[in-house]
């Protein structure tokens, strides 16, 4: 049994490092059909042509800062959404190098057939630290974000703890694994907004994302619409998976 919790435990941490890494095959810019550009190139080709930027993660997010001249196209809406000329430049960025959106984006439009696609994968970090302009259209509020440990979260999934686990992960991480509880509900941030009335304000709500990263901005938007008992996991499912706690996958 020990033996294969182990295995099970080794294949999910491998699972992880493949969501959160980007492919090898990345570093070429022939093989995946996208380049990878920084912050100075980001705002020569802004300066001179016509690209379309694109935030591919939640509106919440991008009205709170954004770069400027830039749009927001989440990554499930690319498809539908991205313009119909398949030679116009498309850049992607998101919160820097530790999110993934940017290159998924990036991918995702390589295979939809466009030609001339860029992934700034520094993102927004790197921008607003080179002094470029910014939009703020939503600004959410500073919040002193409660941090509990996964270790304190497991007891109060397994105990009696009247609380919700609100996971925010992209829809495609929290289908291959997820926190299998019924005090569990998945709303990716990207459809918060739409379905915030899903949530019960009586109880305590304990954000989990993927990484820790993006849990924190959700905890801003909810006590902007009035939550007030709120926790943020700290490491997200991704500490929670390495540290061996249980998990429902797809293929389980």
């Amino acid at each position: 049994m020990i033996i294969e919790r182990m295995v099970k435990v080794g294949v999910l941490v491998l699972l992880i490092i493949a969501i959160a890494s980007v492919p090898a095959v990345a570093k070429s810019n022939l093989i995946n059909g996208y380049q990878e550009i920084n912050a100075t190139k980001l705002k020569t080709i802004m300066d001179e042509s016509d690209p379309l930027v694109v935030f591919p993660l939640s509106s919440i997010e991008f009205n709170d800062l954004h770069i400027a001249g830039s749009v927001n196209i989440p990554l499930h809406a690319l498809n539908e959404q991205l313009p119909t000329d398949k030679e116009r430049t498309l850049v992607f960025y998101c919160l820097g190098m530790k999110c993934t959106a940017s290159w998924r984006a990036a991918e995702k439009a390589v295979k939809f057939g466009y030609s001339n696609v860029f992934a700034f994968r520094a993102g927004l970090p790197a921008w607003v630290a080179a002094g470029y302009p910014t939009v703020s259209t939503v600004k959410l509020p500073k919040v002193d974000v409660e941090k509990i440990s996964t270790d304190k979260l497991y007891g109060m999934v397994e105990g009696d703890d009247d609380i919700v686990v609100l996971d925010v992960c992209l829809k495609r991480d929290a289908e291959k694994f997820w926190i299998d509880s019924p005090k569990r509900i998945h709303i990716p941030l990207d459809e918060l907004e739409a379905r915030i009335n899903e949530i019960p304000k009586d109880k305590k709500i304990a954000v989990i994302c993927l990484k820790g990263k993006r849990s924190p901005t959700a905890i801003r938007y909810l006590t902007a619409k009035g939550f007030t008992d709120l926790l943020s996991i700290k490491g997200g499912m991704q500490q929670w998976i390495l540290e061996g706690k249980p998990v429902k996958t797809k293929s389980s």
